[in-house]
């Protein structure tokens, strides 16, 4: 069973109800759609939203005998803004035709990983002719495993990073990455001064109060990870067949926009615009 099915409201369903929910996605999509068949295998991809842009996708393939066979399926979750404007690389899974993006953004400081949850026929076809594409941005979404409510850090001590400042690091990581020593030194001071300084506050600070925001990968898959991040608009949506409740946050991280869901059991105390949101999530995206 997918480990991520609570976070959009199936939360303690049992192996019986899943397959009654699998059934419903097929038999009532609000989305459908077949590769051609100038493909190896004719692929099939049912959707079925049970909550405001978050549901079930089934994908599978074409059996001359046996009809639809489903290969896969996954909960997703729909982004509200463009996250990054960034190039988009497409990468295969190895396991099955699935897909996932990276991300160079300057302002995140690593390569993204996320799920591509775009339309299969698209992003294998972009995928076959070997595509960087960005059709005008990338909108991120996270479905969250578990996650804390943190108070938002005092404005006295909340470091100031003003669009110029932003811009000038961003430029430095790329011209670093195209090999300007310059820029690597440069990028190296700034490091070593934050390490120190880092250093002298963790004796008497707690970390969260010394990291306003961050995003780092967490364990060894590529597109999971751990966010600390603003909460600049809550809302509260009912899964439509359990009854149950599920917030849906839109989380400023490291400069970056994007929108998580997360089962109300499973989130430690109150989301309110202003407070920090700290959790686990699966990333995904939308390329337009």
């Amino acid at each position: 069973m997918h480990n991520y099915l609570k976070s959009i409201g199936f939360r303690d369903i049992d192996q019986e109800d899943l397959k009654i929910l699998l059934t419903d996605v097929k038999a009532h999509p609000d989305y459908q759609n077949m590769t051609d068949d100038s493909g190896d295998v004719r692929m099939i991809e049912y959707r079925k939203e049970y909550a405001y842009n978050q549901g079930i996708n089934i994908s599978g393939s074409l059996d001359e005998i046996d009809g639809f066979v489903m290969d896969y399926y996954y909960p997703y979750l729909i982004g509200e803004l463009v996250s990054s404007q960034e190039d988009v690389e497409i990468v295969m899974n190895s396991d099955r035709e699935a897909y996932q993006g990276i991300i160079d953004d300057p302002k995140m400081g690593i390569d993204l990983v996320f799920y591509i949850t775009d339309d299969l026929c698209l992003v294998r076809s972009d995928y076959q002719s070997g595509q960087f594409i960005n059709h005008g941005g990338v909108r991120l979404s996270g479905l969250c495993e578990k996650g804390s409510v943190l108070l938002p850090l005092d404005e006295s001590i909340r470091p100031v990073e003003d669009l110029e400042t932003v811009t000038q690091r961003a430029n430095l990581m790329k011209a670093a990455k195209s090999g300007d020593h310059e820029a690597i030194e440069t990028l190296s001071i700034q490091d070593i001064d934050q390490y120190n300084e880092i250093g002298e506050r963790i004796s008497k600070e707690d970390i969260f109060t010394i990291l306003s925001s961050y995003i780092m990968p967490k364990g060894i898959e590529s597109d999971k990870y751990t966010i600390l991040g603003d909460i600049t608009e809550c809302k509260k949506f009912m899964n439509e067949i359990t009854h149950q409740m599920v917030y849906r946050m839109l989380i400023r991280v490291n400069g970056m926009m994007m929108t998580i869901c997360i089962n109300e059991k499973d989130l430690l105390g109150e989301p309110i615009v202003g407070r920090r949101f700290y959790g686990d999530l699966w990333l995904q995206g939308r390329i337009f």
